[in-house]
């Protein structure tokens, strides 16, 4: 289980020097921010700007990083948790204190034979989707076997 926890801290810090690498892009192309994205980045504009805003947050707010929220969570309830975190100034202050480092386990050792080959899977797809809400489907299919 702390595996996600510890990847989820792996993507926020990719995110975060992602944003900062564009920060650092769009300062110096600032006039062709929207050109430079599209034809040598490869990368609507917009979603280079949501990682600079990211970059910004957790500059203001470092411990961002650490308290198991997804980087889509953190950006769709951005105004929201800065109000929050203005509004409860001892929250506020905690969360701007800088970290002192990040403690990811990641210490795995997958033996090769235990890895999923071509022919290992069976579908059971009568059963299983893998949509967007696939965890709420699979406690109601879970409920609905229980009774």
């Amino acid at each position: 289980m702390k595996s996600d926890a510890s990847c989820n801290k792996v993507l926020l810090l990719i995110y975060w020097e992602r944003g900062y690498m564009y920060q650092q892009l769009k300062a110096r192309y600032s006039g062709q921010w929207v050109q430079i994205c599209r034809d040598e980045l490869n990368v609507c504009s917009q979603t280079a700007n949501r990682y600079i805003s990211f970059f910004e947050l957790v500059g203001f707010y470092p411990r961002i990083i650490i308290c198991e929220l997804s980087f889509e969570t953190i950006m769709y309830c951005k105004e929201a948790i800065i109000e929050q975190l203005e509004k409860d100034e001892q929250l506020g202050i905690r969360m701007k204190v800088p970290l002192r480092g990040i403690n990811i386990h990641a210490n795995m050792d997958i033996e090769g034979d235990i890895l999923p080959a071509a022919g290992d899977y069976t579908t059971e797809e009568e059963q299983y989707n893998w949509d967007a809400g696939w965890q709420l489907s699979d406690k109601i299919i879970e409920d609905t076997l229980a009774v």
